[in-house]
Order: structure tokens, then C-alpha cells, then sequence
């Protein structure tokens, strides 16, 4: 799958709920028609945006828009989901949401431009 998540990320840096809906509107159908692997890819970025709006303290995206986890612990995530993106008896849905996690998170990793 090739999907350009930035302006997701770059709207979800920003807070921007209505840029972040848009970017999954126009990119829905490209992600809807896939298999099980872009389904639990999709819903995890449902899921942040879904955060991003309800502005739920506890929900990890926003806690790390907010900078309330450090490098070193975000970095324990990322490699927790690649861990479990490697076993093979994970389902393709969770392989799926775990790599849309450990994307987004790299790319807020990435310098603002």
C-alpha cells in the first residue's frame, strides 16, 4: 500500500480536525478497498482523528501531540508495534493498525518543514 500520510500528520501536528477529516474523506476509498491489512490501517487512523477530536487527555496521540511522552518513550512504542507487526500470527488488521502507528509516528518524528 501507497498512501501519502504527511498532510494527515501535518494536520494532526497542527490540530487541524477539519484538514485531518478531509485527508481521510478524499483518501477513504483508496483505503476502504483494500484487504484486511488496509482496514486496520484505516481504523487506526480513524481512530486519531477520532482522538484528536473528542480531545481525550488519555489517548495516546494526543498525549504525544501534547509532548507528554519523551523521544525514548515514543521510540518504545515504535518498537513495540514493529515487534508485533512481526509476528506472523498477528491477524493482517492488527499488522495493518500497528504500521499505520509506528508511520505516523515516525513521521511526527520528522522536523516540521
Amino acid at each position: 500500500m501507497v498512501i501519502d500520510i504527511k498532510p494527515l500528520v501535518k494536520s494532526l501536528k497542527k490540530r487541524d480536525i477539519k484538514g485531518a477529516r478531509e485527508w481521510l474523506e478524499a483518501n477513504q476509498n483508496q483505503l476502504r478497498s483494500g484487504d484486511e491489512f488496509t482496514r486496520g490501517y484505516l481504523l487506526a487512523l480513524q481512530g486519531m482523528v477520532s482522538a484528536l477530536e473528542s480531545g481525550s487527555e488519555l489517548a495516546t496521540i494526543n498525549k504525544v501531540l501534547e509532548g507528554k511522552y519523551s523521544a525514548e518513550q515514543i521510540a518504545e512504542i515504535i518498537r513495540e508495534a514493529k515487534n508485533r507487526i512481526s509476528q506472523k500470527f498477528r491477524p493482517r488488521d492488527e499488522q495493518g493498525f500497528d504500521t499505520a502507528w509506528v508511520e505516523v509516528l515516525n513521521e511526527l518524528k520528522v522536523p516540521a518543514e
